[in-house]
């Protein structure tokens, strides 16, 4: 076997390898375009819950401040 039918059988390993990893990475693409609309829910649903949080703190944080000025 020559040099020119190693390199020949060598490109045509590539090509086969690339075509395999281009398959996989498409069907990945898919995979992720199929589960972003519900990503997007999960992020929106974080951070409402977040700001739901931070606006329930600091309304006991000011109410406990005004328990604080009944006191004195």
């Amino acid at each position: 076997m020559n040099r020119w039918v190693r390199i020949g059988l060598a490109i045509l390993v590539l090509a086969m390898l690339a075509r395999f990893g281009l398959a996989i990475f498409a069907l990945g693409l898919r995979v992720a375009l199929a589960l972003f609309p519900f990503v997007i829910l999960v992020g929106a649903g974080l951070v409402l819950y977040g700001l739901y949080r931070h606006w329930k703190r600091r309304a006991a944080l000011r109410e406990r401040d005004y328990f604080k000025m009944l006191d004195d």
